[in-house]
Order: structure tokens, then C-alpha cells, then sequence
């Protein structure tokens, strides 16, 4: 079985990259990364973050329509001239057939991607002085790129090789030792040249960048055993604007159930409030962003009791001098009964701020017997930093949940925005390893659904009706 995958995959391989499609598509993001540090010349002390940003958004779209391109080639177009009837009269089973064909899209997909960040790592070398376009290093990348076409044209007319995949394959070879050559040429500075090292800390978002390509090629795959090369196109043009607008479109209305009360349970407590006054009559959204409670910042104590004890003295760490009473409590797990009410201690003023922070709306009478304003206390647990919530009444001050529908659409949409860590960037902040670690299993779990979507499309899928008719 592992020798049938891995032959149907490097068929595959090979026939996606001797597509001239392909070779357009790799040329054109090539030369349009290679040109961004021109256009540095336009902005100030930001030429950093315009080719991070170009680079890095070129590699995305552009990979995007290889994926599309490269699965409508390799499925649609065989089910429709026989090919594939002829690989399933073989012992080749269905899903056999469908896996591999997708290994060998995500093996071209990461040629390409290679290729690319390649190209950005030399374009931000070109890119580091503000004032100065290296032409000497700009000539060794697009001499590069000439090279391998060179390369690619005399292996065509000596060897009857395919051009597009000779070219590719030159690239591989070429484009590294032009980067390993660039990082050995001093840049200059001022009248002066010194050696300036490769911006490596982009690796980690270009990383992100393959595996949403990796993603929609296998979306692609799955697509295309059931559409033509345009509705395909259309399909994955749909999902990819969704997916980037996932947050806002659907992210805002998944389910995110906020309680009047601090609860126990898993994950960090986070907490919002809004001041009610007896005019809000209407759904409100001036919730605070949400803050987290439990992060150590105040020495916080915790009450079930609507009128409980005073609270006791405390010095500078009242973490060492504070000790349980039979109404207040450190732990919200060590409370009898639902919390009403907490209390904060200022170390250097050393004093206690009181809250009321459930029922508060029954609180809300003036001394004159008029409807007084309140400060509503919302809380949640969760692992991540809640979105800010909304809605809200003066009789009923707690923000709408959300629908669970939604949820579960956020969850099936593929979201590109977690792969999208330029901002990261252009804020000086790097990408820790973890987090592209989570967004390979992130990934592999939408590769997984999109295989077995793959291979539900393809199990029924009638092949070889064009050669028979």
C-alpha cells in the first residue's frame, strides 16, 4: 500500500510541477518579492514591514490559486479524460488513490513555499538599509532566477526535459546558493560596509504561511473530485474571504456563556463590567474588555455571604498574613455557596476595596426610593481572552451568549487569520515556538477533515464518463 501512495504521489509531484501554470505562478511571486524593496524608497523607517507584509501575503494568495490550480489538474481533469479509470482497474483502492493524490499537491505546495521564502529572506537582506537599494544584491536574485531559466531551457533541448519542472528543479539548487552568497556580501552603512545577517526570526510566520497553504490545497483536493476547474475556484474563493473575515463574521456571535457570578472550574477567570444607570432601556455594548481575575496582580478575596464579616488588617504581603475566615475565602473552590461579593486589598495603601459582584441589579433602589445606577460584574471561565461582551438591560444586566450554531460554524470554517503573524512582526514581537506547534495541530486536524471529506467525495464519484460516451 505505502509503495502504491508513494508512487501515485510522486506522479503527481511531478505532473503538477511540469504544469506551466505552475512555473507562471512561481515566476510571478518571485519577481514581485524581489521588487518590494524598491518601493521602500516610499516610506519611512517602515520597509521592514512592507516586505514582510507583501512577502508574506504573496506567498499566501499565490499558493492559494497553485493549490486550486494544481488539484483541478490532477483530479478533475484525470476523471474526465479516463486516467484515473485506469489507475482504479489496477488494485488501487479509492482512498488510496485520493491520499496520495493530495501528498503529491502538498509536496509541489512546499516547493513553492521553499522557493518564496527563499526569495523573502533575500528581499528583507535588500530591504535593511532605508535610504539605499543594494542593485548589487538585487542583480545576484533576479540573475538567479535567469540562471535557472537558463538551466531549465538547455536540459529541455539536450535531454527532452520537461522546462517548467527542469526550471523548478534548477531553482531549488540555485536560489539557496544565491542567498548563501548575499549573506556574505556587507551591506552598506552610511560610507562604511558591514555584514548584515538574515531577518530569521520571519521563519516561524512563513511557517504559518505553509501550513494554510497546505490546507486549502487539501480543500482543493477534496473539491475538486466533484467540481470543474471554475467552480472550484469560486468554492475556495468563498471559503478563503470567509475564513479571513471568520472572526468578525462568525467569531463574534459564537457561544461564550457569562455568568452574573464567579465560577469554579478549568481555565483562568476573566471578568467585564458595565455601569447601568435606569435609562438603558435598550441592548447596550459598552462592556469593558474582559481582564483576568485570577492573574496574581490583586490579592483578591472571595465571599458567599450578602452581609459578611469585616475584613481584617493586612501589611504590604497580605498574601502571607491572610488566613481564612467563615466568610471570606483566597479560593473561590473553598467558598460555601455562590459568590456575592469580593474584596481587593491595596498594599500600599493598605486597604480594602468591598464589591457586590452578583445581584447587583436587585441592589439598585436610591435613599429616596428613585432607581439608582449600578456597576454590573460579569464573569467567565476559559483558556483564551474572551471576546468583549454585548448586550445588556438595566433589568436584566448580563451580555447575550451567543448562539452555539455559531460556534460550530467558527469551528469548521478554516480561520487564516491564526496564520497571519506579520503584525507580530511589524510589533517586534516573535512568534513563540508553541504557536506555530499548535498551528501544525491545527492544521493536521483540518487536513484530517478535508481528507476524510476527500475521500466521502470520491467514494461514489463516477470516473471516466467523458472517455465512454
Amino acid at each position: 500500500m505505502f509503495g502504491t501512495v508513494y508512487q501515485i504521489a510522486k506522479n503527481t509531484f511531478r505532473e503538477t510541477v511540469r504544469e506551466p501554470i505552475y512555473l507562471l505562478l512561481l515566476l510571478a511571486a518571485l519577481c514581485l518579492i524581489g521588487v518590494f524593496p524598491v518601493f521602500t524608497l516610499f516610506v519611512f523607517r517602515q520597509q521592514v514591514k512592507l516586505v514582510v507584509d507583501s512577502a508574506l501575503a504573496t506567498t499566501m494568495v499565490f499558493g492559494w490559486l497553485i493549490a486550486v490550480l494544481s488539484a483541478s489538474y490532477a483530479i478533475s481533469r484525470e476523471i474526465d479524460n479516463g486516467t484515473v479509470l485506469l489507475l482504479l482497474s489496477k488494485p488501487v483502492k479509492r482512498p488510496t488513490f485520493i491520499i496520495a493524490k493530495i501528498l503529491g499537491i502538498m509536496a509541489s505546495l512546499s516547493v513553492f513555499w521553499v522557493l518564496t521564502s527563499i526569495g523573502t529572506l533575500i528581499s528583507l537582506r535588500i530591504a535593511k538599509d532605508q535610504f539605499w537599494i543594494d542593485n548589487r544584491l538585487l542583480a545576484l536574485y533576479f540573475g538567479a532566477i535567469v540562471l535557472s531559466f537558463l538551466v531549465g531551457g538547455v536540459q529541455n533541448y539536450v535531454n527532452r526535459g520537461s522546462f517548467p519542472m527542469s526550471t523548478v528543479m534548477a531553482m531549488l539548487v540555485v536560489l539557496p546558493l544565491t542567498a548563501l552568497i548575499i549573506h556574505f556580501i556587507p551591506n552598506k552603512d552610511g560610507d562604511t560596509y558591514k555584514r548584515v545577517s538574515y531577518m530569521w526570526e520571519v521563519v516561524p510566520p512563513m511557517v504559518l504561511i505553509l501550513y494554510s497553504v497546505w490546507a486549502m490545497g487539501t480543500l482543493a483536493t477534496a473539491l475538486s473530485t466533484r467540481l470543474n476547474l471554475v467552480s472550484n475556484l469560486l468554492t475556495c474563493s468563498a471559503v478563503f474571504v470567509v475564513g479571513l473575515m471568520s472572526d468578525y463574521l462568525i467569531g463574534s456571535h459564537a457561544y461564550e456563556p457569562w455568568q452574573d457570578g464567579p465560577q469554579t472550574g478549568q481555565g483562568s477567570l476573566w471578568m467585564s463590567t458595565y455601569n447601568f444607570v435606569p435609562a438603558e432601556t435598550q441592548n447596550v455594548e459598552e462592556w469593558t474588555v474582559p481582564v483576568r481575575v485570577d492573574d496574581g496582580t490583586l490579592f483578591t478575596v472571595w465571599s458567599a455571604s450578602k452581609n459578611p464579616t469585616r475584613l481584617p488588617k493586612l501589611g504590604p504581603d497580605p498574601a502571607a498574613g491572610w488566613k481564612d475566615g467563615a466568610d471570606w475565602k483566597k479560593r473561590i473552590e473553598d467558598v460555601d455557596g455562590a459568590v456575592m461579593q469580593a474584596a481587593s486589598f491595596d498594599p500600599v495603601n493598605l486597604e480594602w476595596t468591598q464589591t457586590v459582584v452578583a445581584g447587583e441589579h436587585t441592589r439598585t433602589t436610591a435613599k429616596d426610593g428613585s432607581a439608582a445606577g449600578f456597576q454590573s460584574y460579569v464573569f467567565r471561565r476559559s483558556g483564551h481572552r474572551p471576546r468583549t461582551p454585548v448586550g445588556g438591560l438595566y433589568s436584566a444586566p448580563w451580555p447575550h451568549n451567543g448562539w452555539r450554531i455559531a460556534t460550530v460554524l467558527y469551528a469548521c470554517i478554516p480561520n487564516w487569520q491564526l496564520f497571519w503573524m506579520a503584525d507580530a512582526l511589524a510589533a517586534k514581537k516573535r512568534v513563540p515556538f508553541d504557536y506555530v506547534v499548535t498551528g501544525g495541530v491545527y492544521v493536521c486536524t483540518l487536513i484530517g477533515l478535508f481528507v476524510l471529506l476527500a475521500v466521502g467525495l470520491f467514494a461514489n464519484r463516477e470516473v471516466g464518463q467523458q472517455m465512454t460516451m
